[in-house]
């Protein structure tokens, strides 16, 4: 199997038309990050001079790992990007944001709450959370952000149903602030709240970065009734498992 470094050039047929993409980092074992380079100069690029390559940092792009053909090698050793060209790539993408920020976000509210979210994104993935302190079946509000097309957005309470072993990652069911009181069998009306019906459909694994505060009712931690858990549960039993 090809061995992928980072800040190495790899050719790939990830497109039609064979690429050379120099690699930056790893999403996965099988999914890596990189940028289209050229040998030529092109609009749009900027030259690193470790690599005597041209790179289009307007194209940063996903590259999965079958489409990978071989390592560039010059003299037989791999073309290796410098720490100097990798800042220089670095700054040059975050001008490259700013530019399609500028011209792509509207300016309106929209804009204003997507720019929000951006900045939100890096406080939240930076921010410490005594994940060990988290109560099961508890409801607390949590920050889904924005979501894409009518994904679930926005901050709302959600019941922590299941965590991973260090409880950094939950299973969380989100919540309408509203008692919905129809007639569909992945809505539940909660027991433990005057108002709000969890939404099986919406139910998704988050970090627990994400969680806000603790949802207070009647000035306390709202924690699901044993008739609560159980609805729950059966409702998604149905939805998941068709039972």
């Amino acid at each position: 199997m090809l061995k992928i470094n980072f800040k190495q050039i790899y050719e790939t047929n990830e497109k039609a038309d064979k690429e050379w993409v120099l690699i930056i980092y790893d999403i996965s074992g099988n999914h890596y990050v990189g940028m289209p380079i050229y040998s030529e100069e092109k609009e749009g690029c900027i030259y690193c001079k470790s690599i005597n390559k041209y790179v289009d940092v307007n194209k940063i792009s996903d590259y999965n790992r079958s489409k990978m053909k071989r390592c560039i090698y010059v003299n037989r050793k791999p073309i290796r990007l410098s720490s100097k060209d990798f800042k220089l790539i670095l700054k040059e993408g975050k001008n490259s944001l700013i530019n399609f920020l500028n011209k792509n976000i509207t300016s309106d509210v929209d804009g204003i709450n997507y720019i929000k979210w951006c900045r939100d994104k890096y406080i939240i993935n930076h921010k410490d959370i005594e994940s060990d302190k988290l109560i099961q079946n508890a409801i607390y509000w949590v920050d889904f952000g924005i979501g894409v097309g009518s994904e679930l957005r926005k901050i709302r309470p959600a019941i922590l149903w299941r965590p991973t072993s260090d409880k950094r990652l939950w299973t969380m069911i989100p919540l309408t602030t509203k008692r919905r009181a129809d007639k569909y069998y992945f809505h539940y009306d909660l027991e433990c709240l005057t108002e709000g019906t969890a939404k099986i459909e919406n139910i998704m694994n988050l970090s627990s970065k994400r969680i806000l505060a603790p949802y207070f009712a009647k000035d306390k931690l709202a924690i699901l009734t044993k008739k609560d858990y159980e609805e729950v549960k059966k409702a998604i039993s149905k939805y998941y498992l068709f039972k």
